[in-house]
Formats: structure tokens, C-alpha cells, sequence
């Protein structure tokens, strides 16, 4: 293990103090040692977020003119008539509903 010099204001320092008794930590080592798996973890869902619209955007337009349905009426007229019939076959198959 690596050891790391912090120093903190007061104000913080108490936080942490209030932080450590409200949620049982033994030691503000512990608190800033889960603090800061936190925040990798919540900077790593941040990451694969951003690579995850970084490829959508890059895919924007390539999908253009591709899509089943022009208008809206045409998605309407799908959805009314055969949509309908397979969410009735999904409804019956997972659930045992009869149409």
C-alpha cells in the first residue's frame, strides 16, 4: 500500500468526523479510502458513457433513410394493426392471456 499526506480544513475535517459516525467508520482512512472508490467507480460509469455516445454520434447518419417507418401515420397504422397482434402473442405466451 502507498501512503498519501492530506491535509483538510477544519470544516471539511468535520464532515468527515459526522460522515464516519453516521455511517460506522472506524477511521477516516476507511471514509477516504471508500470515498474515493466512489468517486473511480462513478468516473469510470462517466467514461464508458461518454465512449458509448462518442459511437452513437459517430453512427449518426448512417442509419438516415433506413428507418421501417416515414411518418408518423405509417408507425400509427403498424402499431394499431400489427403491433397489436404481437404484444397480444407476447401477452399469451408470457403470461397466459387469452386475446
Amino acid at each position: 500500500m502507498e501512503n498519501v499526506s492530506l491535509k483538510l480544513d477544519k470544516p471539511m475535517a468535520r464532515q468527515i468526523e459526522k460522515g464516519m459516525r453516521e455511517f460506522n467508520y472506524s477511521t477516516k482512512t476507511e471514509f477516504i479510502r471508500d470515498s474515493i472508490r466512489g468517486k473511480l467507480k462513478e468516473l469510470e460509469k462517466e467514461r464508458a458513457e461518454k465512449k458509448a455516445w462518442d459511437a452513437l454520434f459517430a453512427l449518426r447518419g448512417s442509419l438516415k433513410g433506413k428507418g421501417r417507418f416515414k411518418t408518423d401515420e405509417e408507425f400509427y397504422a403498424w402499431r394499431a394493426g400489427e403491433g397489436s397482434r404481437l404484444l397480444e402473442e407476447k401477452l399469451s405466451k408470457e403470461l397466459g392471456l387469452k386475446p
